[in-house]
């Protein structure tokens, strides 16, 4: 974690307004906003990349299911949830938004305030900051890298606002972690790609940001699968983070230095479709290598169908409306159903697993998955 030095707010904030790193913009309770405040309710990231089809289209819609209208909590006319969202670089995270606020808008006294991360951890710590000078009732985050903002998630707690951390954990107290298990989706579809290679092979593993909890977890299951594949060797391992461009510099790299590799582990599909680039850029399409990844985009699943991915993990996006749920319930004095103790401080919510999905069941997942960017075309493909 960078260092943080303490600057004066107003001197903050003329630097910000110089450097183009801060934007006017309005709070409003699931709306567009309108009005002269410096919050979002995030809308404006989506820049009509919705693909939500409505709320009964939310996988997850009856875990803590809670009645459309007001809610009510002593001493509060209107309810105010910050969101923290590690950054949105990605469909996958403008999708969580969407989930966020289609649970929002179902509570006319409820609003939400969105902060963007911008993938850096002292941003995004200080936005945890801001959020709770707003005074805001609850936290919803969703943090970039695990150590790195668990004192931002201690500082909530020690405030007293209940704190929920949704897709990727904090190793800090919280009134809940809600995800689906990492481990189990990293495993299925290792055990996916070992079947495919007959339980002997070379494979790489491109992973998503070091250090976060999902990239932690997939890896692994990943490594409980190896276990009972002994004819499976691991030549390398190297960080994608959850993009495209690092995963080709990764991939190209390897390529080079290994002459045979029959599978390329990622994390991610964006990190796929870059390892699909750089086997382009070295002139291997012939090679074969196969390509097992996890993200569960519509996309994704697509690719899938066409046989430039022989497996995608199913790991939705859309749990944004039960961080929220959770939030309320909490505030209600009801406490979030379904929770356990585990390895980590605080409650953990663990959502159901959705399946592997591969050729068999492909056209079955499309209609289901997230995303409407058009499928990149594989490079190999004449």
């Amino acid at each position: 974690m960078r260092a943080r030095f303490k600057i004066a707010p107003v001197l903050l904030a003329a630097i910000l307004a110089a450097s183009g790193c801060m934007k006017a913009s309005s709070t409003s309770a699931g709306g567009d906003g309108g009005g002269g405040g410096s919050a979002s309710n995030g809308r404006d990231k989506l820049q009509g990349e919705t693909t939500l089809s409505g709320y009964d289209a939310l996988p997850f819609k009856n875990i803590l299911a809670m009645p459309s209208g007001p809610v009510k909590v002593a001493g509060k006319d209107k309810i105010t949830i910050g969101f923290s969202q590690t950054c949105f670089n990605h469909p996958w995270r403008k999708a969580m938004l969407e989930s966020i606020l289609a649970e929002v808008a179902r509570h006319p006294n409820v609003e939400v305030v969105t902060t963007d991360g911008n993938c850096d951890v002292a941003k995004q710590s200080n936005d945890i900051d801001d959020l709770l000078a707003r005074g805001v009732d609850a936290v919803v985050m969703s943090p970039f890298e695990s150590a790195g903002l668990a004192p931002a998630a201690r500082r909530v707690t020690q405030a007293k606002v209940p704190l929920i951390v949704l897709d990727r954990d904090v190793p800090a107290d919280k009134t809940v972690f809600i995800g689906q298990s990492n481990v189990d989706m990293g495993y299925e579809t290792a055990k996916k790609m070992i079947a495919d290679l007959k339980g002997k092979g070379n494979i790489v593993e491109i992973t998503g940001v070091s250090g976060s909890s999902p990239a932690v977890d997939r890896s692994t299951g990943l490594k409980r699968a190896l276990k009972d594949a002994p004819g499976i060797k691991v030549l390398a391992v190297g960080d994608g983070q959850w993009v495209r461009e690092p995963a080709v510099k990764v991939m190209e790299d390897w390529l080079t230095k290994f002459p045979k590799i029959d599978a390329v582990f990622s994390q991610a599909e964006e990190s796929s479709w870059g390892a699909m680039q750089a086997i382009a850029n070295a002139g291997r399409c012939g090679d074969g290598i196969k390509h097992y990844t996890h993200d569960g985009s519509a996309p994704g699943f697509k690719a899938v169908k066409a046989g430039d991915f022989q497996a995608d993990g199913n790991y939705s996006p859309f749990i944004g409306d039960i961080g929220i749920r959770a939030a309320l319930l909490t505030l209600e004095g009801k406490g979030v159903a379904g929770t356990k103790t585990y390895e980590q401080p605080g409650k953990y919510l663990q959502l159901p697993s959705l399946p592997l999905v591969t050729s068999e069941n492909a056209d079955t997942w499309i209609p289901q998955g997230w995303g409407t960017f058009t499928v990149p075309k594989n490079p190999c493909d004449k």
